[in-house]
């Protein structure tokens, strides 16, 4: 009975590690850049859990966002990113997978003397 529960374990502790290792974690990373010539920038996304840092210095006339996952065991999705009348959404590059983890940060730089707003409040740039 002793060996039977012990080969149970063993087997068990290896289906774990086999699984675990199809999970693999990773870094990945999008950009992409979009033509801008107001004054205000409103940002809109969905997940307070995810950071979104603001810098000026962009390029006459350009919004970069680039936005930066890590993930356990499932894949980022593309975010559906879009610009419309000074209201930059940023979607979402964490998709509604129950297994695995996700987290993501969005950094996104400006024109200089853009005023940005983070989901309708003034964003601190850095």
């Amino acid at each position: 009975m002793k060996t039977l529960t012990r080969s149970s374990a063993i087997g068990l502790a290896l289906v774990a590690a086999i699984t675990l290792t199809g999970c693999s974690s990773g870094g990945h990373s999008e950009q992409e850049s979009f033509g801008f010539d107001g004054e205000t920038l409103n940002v809109v996304h969905d997940n307070s859990y995810m950071p979104v840092n603001v810098a000026s210095g962009a390029g006459d006339g350009e919004v970069t966002v680039e936005v930066t996952t890590q993930t356990l065991g499932q894949s980022p999705e593309t975010p559906a990113w879009s610009l419309t009348d000074g209201v930059l959404n940023l979607g979402t590059p964490c998709g509604g997978s129950i297994v695995g983890y996700c987290e993501a940060s969005y950094s996104i730089q400006v024109p200089d003397g853009t005023e940005v707003l983070v989901n309708g409040q003034p964003a601190s740039l850095g």
